[in-house]
């Protein structure tokens, strides 16, 4: 009789035992997949504004790149005039004044990725090679944003420190200083380095957010990509080149 009382008493120990150690195992068990849930909740949204963020950035530099186009035209068109400048229409002038007197710019921001890249988050991102991707993709970005800000509009205000509202008062000082004809000869259209870039910097773009559309559903070769992005961006350059005359 005891010992079928003390195997009952063991018996009950070993279910209430069992059911405790499976209850921890299911409350820690059913914590980490929730916080892994989570986890992959918040980098998919990260990434989500990273790609929004890219996408800003691809038209930031399609605005930048008409303006500079546009500003080598009318450059080139007061070159091309000389000393007659008169035999220019006098509204187109004071157009071109005002296309060289545009000095306003609003800078670039890459909040989103300065979050993800300094955040936890990167790190638990499973596919490093994309993390390379995106990091090699906005070093692009920063070199020609740097290059525009600094380089570019920087140029563009020394340019105009003969500042004067009439239109040919304007381009004579401009001109009998030589600004204008230095400022030309270094960001005129035909300088295939720099537009080359902004064909380079827009390819990357595409083909990260092409990554980032395929997130999680791909299998990641290193070889193969870079491969695969070098034909990407020489395609890209390739359909524009040689250069077509589209400064209009």
């Amino acid at each position: 009789m005891k010992k079928e009382k003390r195997g009952k008493i063991w018996s009950g120990f070993f279910f209430n035992l069992l059911g405790i150690v499976l209850g921890i195992i299911l409350t820690f068990g059913g914590n980490a997949l929730w916080q892994k849930r989570e986890e992959n909740k918040k980098i998919k949204e990260m990434l989500i504004l990273v790609r929004n963020e890219l996408k800003d950035c691809k038209e930031w530099f399609t605005g930048q790149e008409k303006v500079m186009k546009k500003d080598a035209y009318v450059y080139r068109k007061i070159l091309e005039a000389k000393d007659n400048l008169t035999s220019i229409p006098a509204d187109t002038l004071d157009a071109y004044h005002s296309q060289v007197l545009g000095l306003y710019i609003t800078p670039l921001t890459t909040s989103a990725w300065e979050i993800f890249h300094n955040s936890e988050m990167i790190q638990k991102l499973s596919e490093k090679e994309l993390v390379i991707r995106l990091t090699d993709c906005y070093v692009l970005i920063n070199i020609l944003h740097d290059f525009i800000l600094k380089d570019y509009w920087d140029t563009k205000k020394k340019t105009n420190t003969l500042f004067d509202f009439d239109p040919y008062r304007f381009f004579k000082a401009v001109m009998k200083n030589n600004e204008l004809v230095f400022f030309y000869a270094k960001y005129n259209p035909d300088q295939d380095g720099i537009w080359k870039l902004f064909l380079e910097v827009d390819a990357v773009i595409d083909y990260t957010i092409m990554l980032l559309d395929q997130h999680g559903d791909y299998r990641y070769d290193m070889e193969e990509k870079d491969n695969e992005i070098n034909s990407f961006v020489k395609a890209r350059k390739d359909s524009v080149y040689p250069p077509k005359d589209t400064i209009k």
